[in-house]
């Protein structure tokens, strides 16, 4: 395992996202890997980056850019969810993003982070006890209604929450399903 690989700067890959016209965003895009990585497919992620970049020919130099730097995401989320210094984030608008970005990224990243698992061939039959009941709540998350937040304390602490909460699940989803991680890689 490549060790403290290097979070890529969230508007330089969003920029290089949008160059291409990928209409995905870049905390849509860590929830898919988190999900990947979760489920532990070694294939899945590869599977899912060749038809991501299926219509862009593998000499476009702002297809190439977008996708090393998706695959800098990749490594560096595959460090922080393996490693146990906990030090794993959604990877989300920054703080001096408005609380509505920051919320629709949140969002975005519930909605990746649930395809990912389900690219990967996870269900919610697979999870038992409070790693089923946090899927359950990242399904709920999904319909967060960013547009209507209003600025203020209570709004950016339920934010913050929100974000922490996201950081455990993650982590406790990432357990549950070792036994799985294991036999894939045991029958390849």
């Amino acid at each position: 395992m490549i060790e403290n690989s290097p979070m890529p700067d969230y508007s330089r890959l969003q920029g290089a996202m949008n160059s291409i016209g990928l209409d995905l965003g870049v905390s849509e895009i860590h929830g898919v890997i988190c999900g990947l990585v979760c489920a532990g497919t070694s294939q899945s992620h590869v599977d899912w980056m060749e038809a991501l970049f299926e219509d862009w020919p593998t000499e476009d130099l702002l297809a190439r850019e977008a996708r090393e730097l998706i695959g800098q995401l990749y490594f560096a989320t595959r460090d922080q969810i393996g490693h146990d210094d906990l030090s794993f984030m959604p990877f989300l608008p920054d703080d001096s993003q408005p609380i509505t970005d920051r919320a629709k990224g949140l969002r975005d990243w519930c909605e990746g982070y649930l395809f990912g698992l389900g690219l990967a061939g996870v269900s919610d039959q697979q999870l038992v006890g409070d790693a089923k009941e946090a899927l359950q709540d990242i399904t709920h998350f999904t319909r967060l209604d960013y547009a209507s937040l209003d600025d203020g304390e209570a709004t950016e602490q339920a934010y913050l929450e929100l974000q922490e909460f996201l950081k455990v699940v993650t982590l406790l989803i990432w357990g549950d399903l070792a036994e799985i991680r294991e036999n894939v890689h045991a029958s390849e």
